[in-house]
């Protein structure tokens, strides 16, 4: 959070000050002051003084108003192929949005559909649909930080699995698994080994630079839940190769991946609301 758009780097304080010309050119000369001066304080509630250009243009998107071109809407939005620009804050957008009632949204990545976890939770009344207007974007950094948590446990966790069990398991391990859960492919114990702590560590890493990142709060959501995510799906394929596999398998999967990165994103969201409530009233 700044005090003012002057305190942004030049690259982006040159961004904001565009996008603050385009919005309020068609509003009427009266009200252009007023609007201008609503959207720079929401512009610096969301930015931080690191804050890039692409950073600013993120957060102007979801404030242009309504008509205004880059104005967007989760209705609108069709799956977005492999694009790898902004692909963090996608996650975070796609995968929370408790505003939409929607179950299912485009993928954030590549084609298909995504579970908006988002409306999960309100439908399970664990969250209120308004309860932030731009999710994430006052979540503290502590909290960014104690998320680090369940990724590192899962890694740890398996490792420990390959260190302990690694002789009594098979020479094979399965690498695939059909539509009935049964396993179709196979890989050598060592192979499997890497590819698990691999999934792991690295989600372990790409959470701990959310932690220490100072990108806006959706950018940083959205690579704690892709590394909740990964550290979930290691874990889990640690636990469900050296059994015989069946129906239980993609249900065991999607379960608890949903449980962990909904878990995680929950946990943020009270979070950045807490802030939310504690600032406005801070502010009486």
């Amino acid at each position: 959070m700044i005090a003012s758009i002057d305190e942004l780097r030049p690259d982006a304080r040159a961004a904001a000050q565009r996008f603050l010309d385009a919005a309020v050119a068609d509003v009427e000369r009266d009200l252009r002051d007023d609007v201008r001066a609503e959207l720079t304080a929401d512009l610096c509630e969301r930015l931080t003084t690191a804050a890039t250009p692409a950073d600013v243009a993120e957060i102007a998107g979801w404030l242009a108003p309504e008509g205004r071109p880059g104005r967007r809407r989760l209705g609108d939005q069709w799956p977005s192929g492999l694009r790898l620009r902004g692909m963090l804050t996608r996650i975070a957008q796609t995968w929370w949005q408790p505003s939409d009632q929607r179950l299912l949204l485009p993928r954030a990545v590549g084609l298909g559909w995504d579970v908006n976890l988002g409306a999960v939770a309100v439908r399970l009344n664990l969250i209120e649909p308004d309860a932030e207007a731009v999710p994430f974007t006052s979540t503290p950094d502590a909290a960014f930080r104690a998320a680090v948590a369940l990724p590192a446990v899962l890694a740890g966790a398996t490792a420990l699995h390959y260190l302990v069990r690694g002789r009594t398991l098979p020479q094979r391990l399965p690498s695939h698994w059909g539509l009935a859960g049964r396993p179709d492919r196979w890989v050598s114990k060592e192979r499997a080994a890497a590819t698990d702590i691999a999934l792991t560590a690295g989600a372990v890493a790409l959470a701990a630079w959310s932690a220490g990142s100072d990108r806006a709060g959706p950018t940083r959501a959205g690579a704690v839940a892709a590394a909740t995510g990964t550290a979930t799906l290691g874990a889990c394929l640690t636990v469900i190769r050296p059994t015989r596999g069946g129906a239980w398998v993609p249900l065991a999967l999607l379960g608890t991946l949903g449980a962990g990165v909904g878990g995680v994103l929950l946990a943020l969201a009270r979070a950045g609301r807490r802030a939310e409530i504690d600032r406005d009233l801070g502010d009486r």
